[in-house]
């Protein structure tokens, strides 16, 4: 079995240690990457399949040799060693996998593991991903996932579900909140008019094949439908449901589920509700 004689990232030149130009590339990768959210797995998983090598001629990347990486303090300059991760990175990314540690008495099954749909960054809008850390007095946190952005907010599960479902009464108490587009007028495109054309054609026959006015019945039918603006009928529907619902006193899965295609977390720490009618809505402060 091949052993490594200096750690990923660095080399012998005339007898000193100096940064492996490619693989130190690598090792900011993989502190990035773990930053950004992803598991010891995962980050191995993508080394391997694009064949990144761990030493002359073997990959096998696996989480033992990850996690060496992320916790070695030589890549912060410690000894002989050139700097390739800065130290307050490293700090992070032994609070991230402390934060996973105290994890493993979590209940999965508690509301802010139930949302199912993405946490927004409010400077890039891309996902934000939750972290945990007992030992801090504010524990629980949203990193965003953007190596560019790396917004971090911190946010207590129970305020987060407490505002989400403050939201949604506050939609229950008014549902005409929900804004209802005009109607436009339809204008059937040449295709549309084309079927239609051809469905009276077929019906002023002398002799009617049921099964081929049928077929066009359902293209012309489904074509129109895709044609037409869907956004009056999606908010209304969205409207319904409100109109149905009764005042929360716990949050509700099933109608955050039912209506709800996002949260985006803002910098004041509030938070926002995108509903399937791509409207938002926030508390004002």
């Amino acid at each position: 079995m091949k052993v490594r004689s200096i750690p990923y990232g660095y080399q012998y030149v005339n007898g000193g240690i100096v940064l492996h130009p490619q693989e130190s590339v690598i090792v900011k990768e993989i502190c990035q990457s773990y930053l950004a959210g992803e598991s010891l797995l995962n980050i191995a998983k993508s080394l391997n399949e694009r064949f990144i090598e761990y030493m002359v001629g073997v990959v096998g990347w696996n989480k033992a040799r990850i996690r060496r990486i992320i916790e070695d303090e030589r890549y912060c300059g410690e000894g002989a060693y050139p700097v390739i991760i800065d130290k307050n990175l490293q700090i992070k990314m032994r609070e991230i996998k402390s934060g996973k540690n105290n994890q493993k008495e979590v209940d999965r099954k508690s509301d802010i593991f139930q949302l199912g749909v993405p946490v927004l960054c409010p400077i890039c809008n891309q996902k934000m991903h939750r972290r945990c850390n007992n030992s801090q007095r504010a524990k629980d946190r949203w990193a965003c996932t953007s190596l560019d952005c790396k917004e971090m907010i911190i946010k207590a599960d129970g305020e987060m579900i407490e505002g989400l479902t403050e939201l949604l009464n506050m939609v229950i108490a008014n549902p005409d909140i929900i804004n209802i587009p005009s109607i436009k007028e339809y204008t059937p495109s040449i295709e549309v008019q084309r079927l239609h054309n051809e469905i009276t054609r077929l019906l002023n026959g002398l002799k009617i094949n049921k099964e081929e006015v049928q077929e066009k019945m359902r293209e012309y039918i489904s074509l129109k439908y895709k044609e037409m603006d869907s956004s009056v009928s999606t908010a209304q529907r969205l409207k319904d449901i409100f109109l149905e619902s009764s005042p929360l006193d716990k949050f509700s899965i099933d109608l955050f589920t039912q209506t709800v295609i996002s949260v985006i977390l803002y910098k004041d720490k509030s938070v926002g509700i995108i509903f399937t009618n791509n409207q938002i809505i926030k508390k004002e402060l």
